[in-house]
């Protein structure tokens, strides 16, 4: 497994100890310590090191590829080329993302629909990733392959709240925060019935990516466990972020603007099926996003 000290790994790491499996981690020696447990031996190395990479996928049974460098797309697509060309038995699981659509034609996006004009480079090299491994599953005696693409992960994780604060979040958590204006885009605008963000629950994402070992899906799936709209998350996010402060919290939500302007950060109107792993999403006590979003900001139980 790569990508365990992340905050997706970190869950996907905790349902394969519930299931019994044993794991070989790749971490840097300076992380090492993060994934070090029962039932877990650490592979030190990284992305940017394709032998490592090789050797340690040379010699496990099934291999689920979590890490991301996020920011250099180029690494991201030599590492899985090494790892590839080395893998030769069992299933392969790679966490993709929803940006490898890229924006799809219409506002329901089914699995696997076609890829449109990539959000990103991010995207772009994820869904190039995906292409690599696809292509060569099933040949040479390597089994199955899963491309889980996912959306916002949200839970109870350092990396995880960082992404809420400054990622694709960041623009309404910090004008929340601060209590400053927000303004969204108006539902309609721009022929757009709805705007928001799709997201899954960090245990929910793990449950449905290791649920792939035994059951490959053998292309692509969504894993959403829901989708939220920006007036919804802006509100909820006033009552986390001012639970003491009524003035506060009131303030922010009238000064919820809605305009036929779309910025940039705000500019999603997709809602993605996700049927191939809706058994292992399914929502599960405290797995809510009202409840994950208050376990994220510190404020549990409101």
């Amino acid at each position: 497994m790569t990508g365990g000290t992340g905050g997706v790994g970190a869950f996907v790491l905790r349902e394969l100890a519930a299931r019994g499996r044993p794991v070989l981690a790749l971490a840097r020696p300076e992380s090492a310590h993060l994934v070090a447990g029962d039932g877990v031996d650490v592979v030190e190395g990284d992305l940017a090191d394709p032998d490592g990479l090789a050797d340690a996928v040379a010699r496990a049974d099934a291999v689920i590829h979590a890490a991301c460098t996020f920011t250099r797309p180029e690494v991201d697509v030599t590492a899985m080329e090494a790892m590839v060309r080395a893998w030769a038995r069992g299933p392969f699981v790679f966490v993709s993302s929803v940006d490898a659509y890229g924006h799809p034609a219409g506002d329901l996006v089914e699995e696997e629909s076609p890829s449109r004009q990539p959000l990103s480079p991010y995207g772009r090299a994820k869904l190039d990733c995906e292409r690599l491994l696809l292509d060569v599953a099933g040949t040479g005696g390597r089994g199955g392959a899963s491309a889980v693409r996912s959306p916002l992960v949200w839970g109870p994780h350092d990396r995880l709240r960082d992404q809420l604060r400054w990622g694709a979040t960041g623009l309404l958590y910090q004008a929340v925060r601060e209590g400053r204006p927000v303004t969204l885009p108006r539902p309609g605008a721009h022929g757009h019935a709805w705007y928001g963000a799709p997201w899954v629950h960090a245990s929910a994402l793990a449950r449905a990516v290791t649920s792939c070992l035994d059951a490959p899906v053998h292309g692509v799936a969504n894993a959403v466990g829901g989708h939220v709209s920006w007036r919804d998350l802006t509100t909820r996010l006033a009552e986390l972020l001012h639970p003491a402060d009524d003035g506060a919290r009131d303030g922010v939500v009238r000064a919820i603007r809605e305009t036929d302007e779309v910025h940039p950060d705000l500019d999603h109107h997709w809602r993605y099926r996700a049927d191939r792993l809706a058994a292992s999403l399914r929502e599960r006590p405290g797995e809510g996003w009202r409840a994950v979003l208050a376990e994220m900001t510190g404020t549990p139980g409101t």
